[in-house]
């Protein structure tokens, strides 16, 4: 049974005049881990299904992405599930990232856990008036665990331009078909890479630090061709987004607050310095792909949204939902946490009993104990 409503001590709207100054002290992010999912969802531990971008001839330009055939296979889409998949990672890897408390006890190294879509919504949210979100949040073992979910009380989004969002979805994928390659592999003996069809989707585990607290998410990542994939050196991950070749002015200024800025959060986040970006008509042809620096994004927004207000937004966020968890261990408990455009404000419920929102999975649990008993023994058969 949930709790009564509560309002959390922090608005979107409200931002602090020392916010806006300078931007808070966020470590560069390191790349720690990979998994690739399936087309179905299910999790690999490999980095087998990795993309890479290659950026199309001048002559091959332009094309269009109305007029691109996708099988049933490519228009199939996984359900979410939660942070699972992070789980089955931090359980493939788990000498690497699981660490004793001052108790004793095994913990997941980090203060929280999550998925960068849950730190984007966050950090979005000081300039987002469109779209209502759902976290559901837990703590066990010293670490939190967050990510977006569906709230019946509450829609995700109150945004009437659907369509217009399925027909973007359609045509990324179409763009991603012509610019990506997948499974570059080896071919017999030599070590040139071969094509196969674009299946699944890649994922990086990153590691930062924002403000003094320790954060692990995943996000799909690509990468880009480059003389570092051939030699074996640490890749270079791009982005690729699309954008109408002709707006009017507060057709910009809508477009920048409310994609530009997602493309920059979820970029900064990651780590990832160049986006490429694919210029189309309304009836869907791409005319020119460009590559644009991410300082150069957010200087030609400055106008429209501050990325200081955001990063210290995310900032005082995550530290308001330490606080609200500081005495909460338990996997069972999860606190409901609901962003609403209109207003700025974040309310939040909790139940300490499982319910259909709690999404640490029991095997999960059981191996952090069951880790910790095999520990135990081996440090007294050693002694």
């Amino acid at each position: 049974m949930f709790s009564n409503y509560k309002v959390l001590q922090i608005n979107a709207r409200a931002t602090p005049p020392q916010d806006k100054g300078s931007f808070p002290t966020v470590k560069v992010p390191s790349h720690v881990g990979e998994y690739s999912l399936s087309p179905e969802g299910h999790f690999e531990n490999t980095s087998a299904r990795i993309c890479f971008l290659s950026q199309p001839a001048l002559n091959q330009l332009p094309f269009s992405l109305a007029r691109c055939n996708e099988d049933r296979e490519e228009l199939s889409i996984p359900k979410p599930r939660y942070l699972d998949n992070l789980f089955y990672f931090l359980r493939c890897s788990f000498e690497n990232f699981a660490k004793r408390n001052d108790e004793g006890l095994l913990h997941i190294d980090a203060d929280i856990v999550c998925s960068r879509e849950t730190l984007r919504l966050i950090m979005c949210a000081p300039y987002e008036y469109k779209n209502n979100w759902t976290l559901a949040v837990s703590k066990y073992r010293n670490t939190i665990y967050m990510c977006p979910v569906q709230n019946t009380e509450q829609p995700l989004s109150v945004d009437v331009a659907q369509q217009k969002d399925l027909l973007m979805t359609k045509w990324m994928r179409a763009l991603k078909k012509r610019c990506l390659t997948a499974g570059v592999g080896p071919i017999g003996s030599s070590d040139r890479p071969r094509e196969i069809k674009l299946k699944g989707q890649y994922y990086c585990i990153f590691s930062t630090d924002i403000c003094g607290i320790h954060v692990l998410f995943d996000a799909p990542i690509i990468a880009e061709h480059s003389i570092n994939t051939i030699c074996g050196l640490p890749k270079t991950f791009v982005d690729l987004k699309l954008r109408l070749d002709k707006m009017k002015p507060w057709e910009w200024s809508d477009h920048n607050r409310n994609e530009v800025l997602k493309w920059w959060a979820e970029s900064f986040l990651a780590g990832i310095e160049k986006i490429y970006i694919a210029y189309h008509d309304k009836q869907g042809n791409v005319h020119k792909i460009i590559h644009r620096k991410l300082r150069e994004l957010w200087r030609e927004c400055e106008h429209d949204w501050s990325p200081n207000i955001c990063g210290h937004f995310l900032r005082r966020c995550l530290g308001n939902i330490k606080t609200l968890l500081a005495d909460v261990d338990s996997a069972s408990t999860v606190y409901l946490l609901e962003y609403d455009a209109e207003n700025g404000n974040i309310k939040y419920k909790y139940a300490e009993e499982r319910s259909e929102y709690t999404f640490i999975p029991d095997w999960f649990r059981l191996m952090m104990e069951e880790s910790l008993e095999h520990l135990n023994a081996a440090t007294q058969f050693s002694v």
